[in-house]
């Protein structure tokens, strides 16, 4: 009994319960390191190029190692592929580790005192309260570090978890100290940014406001005043006024009711109803100056509104020249990466590594052309030998 107990309990420690356990962690911390990876590139396609281009090889190594453990995994050799994920793993913390430390905490304290003179100068309260939140931010993302490096070194996912976290809170701390910039600036500097946001938003085919864009000052109260019926009988830019005034005849009948096919153009008509209204809100807080109150009207048809306040705040304040020694198109790039997007133009640098990346036992072309050739003497070698051994035994 005591022999039959033994075997059991030495093929319980040698052999695993499930057969599969090694495949499903293995699939598991894939995706998870995949996920990690991803993240990185954003950071590192943004600042690494000028800034840190010293963490461009180790990104590489760490995807490297993160390639062949798929191909392991794709070869079913879940031992090595588990033990490549746990080398990308090691080397991903030590770089998440000087990136968090080297360049966000850093930027971000660097900013947030950049701003802090005009901010507080302007006594502006919603100001103030952006510039509070940004350190606040600044303060938890520190605290994600420490936590980060004291925890015990092979604990890899939960180190790397905590350091992701300190990344999105110093992110978030940029973008408190930008729209606190924003809130900061005068009411006639706030305009212009409102004015320059709509027209790129007609650039980019959106109609909303489009109608008060053309208008000044002394012209803008007139539009104001005008009722839907009268707006709707203008001739629109490029035509001659005919199609509106079609439209409408069409879904009118002399009961009130609807022809078949006409649904759609009566929830146009009603969509452009609407339109028309929030937009003679939306000027009439601009040229009252209420923009707390323009920015409930303006978000409904502006999407992403904080993304594109900034970025038009931004570009008004580069042209103009405002702010002194500050550098705004510099912060272009903390702009962009601050919502984890890359620069128009620009392309993530796993594009890049996934034409140099190579498998590990991966045999140059030169080394494999000479074993085959090698293959093919050894082979015709060998069948000289059959020939001569069957001349003899014929004999």
């Amino acid at each position: 009994m005591r022999t039959i107990m033994t075997i059991i309990m030495i093929f319980f420690f040698i052999l695993p319960i499930f057969p599969f356990s090694d495949q499903t962690t293995t699939e598991r911390m894939l995706k998870e390191n995949r996920d990690f990876i991803e993240f990185m590139d954003v950071c590192i396609s943004n600042f690494g190029k000028e800034r840190v281009g010293q963490y461009r090889e180790k990104f590489f190594q760490i995807y490297q190692f993160h390639f062949n453990a798929q191909v392991f995994f794709l070869q079913s050799d879940y031992k090595n592929a588990f033990t490549n994920v746990r080398l990308s793993q090691g080397k991903h913390t030590q770089l998440y580790a000087e990136i968090l430390k080297n360049i966000y905490l850093e930027d971000a304290k660097d900013i947030l005192d950049k701003f802090a003179p005009y901010i507080i100068r302007s006594k502006n309260t919603r100001a103030r309260l952006y510039l509070t939140l940004g350190y606040r931010d600044r303060a938890v993302s520190k605290n994600f570090e420490k936590i980060g490096n004291a925890t015990r070194p092979k604990l890899f996912s939960y180190k790397l978890h905590k350091y992701v976290e300190g990344i999105k809170f110093a992110r978030r701390a940029k973008r408190y100290g930008f729209l606190a910039l924003y809130e900061s600036l005068d009411s006639a500097m706030k305009r212009d940014i409102y004015v320059h946001l709509l027209e790129m938003e007609r650039e980019s085919g959106n109609k909303f406001y489009n109608r008060f864009l053309k208008h000044t000052d002394k012209t803008i109260m007139d539009e104001i005043d005008k009722t839907f019926e009268e707006y709707e009988k203008e001739p629109e830019e490029g035509t001659k006024g005919e199609k509106s005034l079609k439209e409408k005849k069409d879904i009118e009948t002399n009961d009130g009711g609807l022809k078949k096919g006409d649904e759609a153009i009566f929830e146009k008509r009603i969509e452009k109803r609407v339109r028309f209204r929030k937009e003679k809100i939306l000027a009439r807080h601009i040229l009252n100056l209420e923009f707390d109150r323009a920015e409930d009207s303006i978000r409904e048809y502006v999407k992403d509104f904080n993304f594109k306040i900034i970025l038009a705040t931004f570009e008004v304040l580069a042209a103009r020249k405002k702010g002194g020694d500050l550098n705004y198109t510099a912060f272009l790039i903390h702009h962009y990466d601050n919502y984890s997007r890359l620069p128009e133009k620009e392309k993530p640098l796993l594009e890049e590594f996934s034409k140099v990346v190579k498998v590990t036992d991966d045999i140059p072309k030169e080394k494999r052309d000479a074993s085959d050739a090698s293959m093919k003497k050894g082979d015709e070698k060998n069948s000289e030998n059959r020939r001569d051994t069957r001349e003899d035994s014929e004999k």
